[in-house]
């Protein structure tokens, strides 16, 4: 449904960090009245208006307004979340899996967060399993997660459901659930190759929600946990004309932690629509076709950006997330473990390419920001010692535990436990040829992060603190303020930084920029 490259993208598929267990789950027998499968979707559809006019329903329209929580880019990971806000317009051809979207939002994921009052408009299109934004005029390619989150969009839709249970070979049955406070009905079957279980109220036959388990391979943010258990809730229904029933309220949660939630304030059935409406430009398509890697295939690094020496034995390998390996007497430890177990395979390999005769021995993560730790998977798999910070620990302990059942890694297919090296202080590893000292930040917005001093080179590792945006300016001066902080409180002596996002810099140039802002006025 909500697309990350608008306020939904990366929005429907959820995962809880608390367990893995879906809230709800069947609790026991069956309610005292039994019906088949079968009879319950027909009641269902009955009670939604009746088979015949859901299955004459092929297009809808409607205006919708709501937000979302980023949970996978907050400050913690328990909440507090930072919101994003939409608005949008969207025409959906429920028979051909077609969406277009006109939409306005704002908040931390749809603008840069100090402008989040602003509101962004777009326009995203998906058709053929392909979804394209347009902005000022020009279509691209979203990412993969966007097509995903359109298609489900449409899937899972309590009309489009309906219809594809009752056409399931494999539809069943299934124990009743506590929803909603009280026991409700609940039938299973495949869709679209995935696991599909749908809730119904007992009393009403109305469906209640619905849940869908797959993997998110093509999302750097929710790709990492596995197997991902979506549930949708529909409420605040509505007689529509024609007799229909439909919910104006849909909301998506994780296990119990809310994710987003919307409001449809009209909807209409069989609006008229043209063909244009649903299309994508031959170019646009050919290069969303062309982009369709799994995030477990990304090649290593850049190629437009290769590998690049910031120390002796200290090597930046560029990506959308940065790794460093830095060799060490005997041994390679490697910064961060970010994508996916993949990439972190093709991460070890080319250190131990590159410093040929010796092995990685550790790896430390620096913060607990999803994509930044969605490749440490592998290092537990192969005991590789992690080093991590004390509060990371618990996000840890659950993705390590998270199932990937459908996907298997190697974690999945040979468990083992992590070799733990947890960080409550600074901390010195590594040997005499570039040695590290990991320091937790302990400020307040690098709370769960954790920087790495090299003092022969007297260069510092910031882990996200902080970054450039396409202009070459430094955006969050915030978190900038409190590297200056961190070098004074530990007495570093500091020529040059790198980061995550961060090339090689001159500390005089953050400096700097930190006493730019101090000294500027609003």
């Amino acid at each position: 449904m909500m697309l990350r490259t608008f306020t939904w993208r990366r929005g429907l598929t959820v995962l809880c960090l608390a367990s893995m267990c879906i809230v709800g789950r069947p609790t026991g027998a069956a309610p005292q009245e039994t019906h088949d499968a079968r009879q319950l979707i027909v009641n269902a559809m009955r009670a939604m208006g009746g088979e015949e006019k859901l299955k004459a329903i092929k297009t809808t329209s409607c205006a919708v307004f709501g937000q979302r929580y980023m949970r996978e880019q907050s400050e913690r990971p328990a909440g507090p979340w930072l919101q994003d806000y939409f608005q949008s317009a969207v025409v959906r051809d429920l028979e051909h899996k077609r969406l277009r979207e006109e939409r306005q939002s704002r908040g931390c994921d749809s603008t840069e967060c100090w402008k989040s009052a602003e509101w962004q408009a777009a326009t995203l299109v998906f058709a053929d399993d392909a979804a394209a934004q347009k902005s000022q005029g020009k279509f691209s390619p979203t990412r993969g997660e966007a097509a995903r989150n359109s298609k489900d969009w449409i899937v899972l839709d309590p009309i489009r459901l309906l219809i594809s249970a009752q056409a399931a070979k494999d539809l069943r049955e299934e124990p009743a659930m506590e929803f909603y406070g009280f026991r409700q009905s609940v039938v299973a079957f495949t869709y679209d190759g995935a696991p599909v279980r749908l809730i119904l109220n007992p009393g009403t036959g109305l469906p209640s929600g619905a849940e869908i388990t797959r993997t998110a391979l093509d999302n750097f943010f929710w790709g990492p946990w596995g197997d991902i258990t979506t549930r949708v809730s529909w409420t605040f229904w509505e007689l529509e004309r024609g007799g229909v029933r439909y919910p104006r309220q849909w909301d998506a949660e994780s296990n119990g932690r809310p994710n987003w939630t919307l409001t449809i304030n009209e909807w209409t059935i069989n609006p008229e629509t043209k063909e244009e409406t649903f299309a994508i430009p031959a170019e646009t398509a050919a290069a969303i076709r062309r982009r369709k890697l799994s995030i477990e295939e990304l090649p290593l690094g850049t190629v437009n950006a290769p590998a690049k020496e910031v120390a002796p034995g200290i090597v930046q390998v560029p990506g959308s997330w940065n790794v460093e390996e830095v060799e060490f007497d005997d041994g390679i430890a490697i910064l961060e473990g970010p994508i996916s177990s993949g990439y972190s395979a093709r991460a070890i390999a080319d250190a131990e390419k590159r410093f040929a005769g010796k092995k990685v021995k550790m790896v430390v993560t620096t913060s607990d920001a999803w994509p930044h730790l969605g490749g440490m998977r592998e290092y537990a798999a192969r005991g590789i010692e992690i080093y991590a910070l004390d509060l990371n620990k618990p996000i840890l302990e659950q993705l390590f535990a998270a199932p990937h059942q459908m996907k298997p890694d190697e974690l999945q297919r040979h468990p083992r436990k992590p070799v733990w090296h947890m960080v409550s202080g600074p901390t010195v590893a590594g040997g005499r040829e570039n040695r590290m000292e990991i320091i937790p930040l302990r400020t307040q917005t690098g709370e769960r992060q954790m920087v790495v001093y090299f003092p022969l080179a007297k260069l510092l590792y910031t882990s996200d603190l902080f970054q450039k945006d396409g202009q070459g300016n430094y955006f969050l001066p915030q978190t900038m303020s409190e590297a200056v902080d961190v070098v004074k409180r530990e007495k570093l002596d500091v020529e040059a930084v790198f980061g995550m996002h961060l090339a090689k810099t001159d500390w005089k140039e953050v400096v700097a920029a930190v006493e730019k802002q101090v000294g500027g006025s609003n």
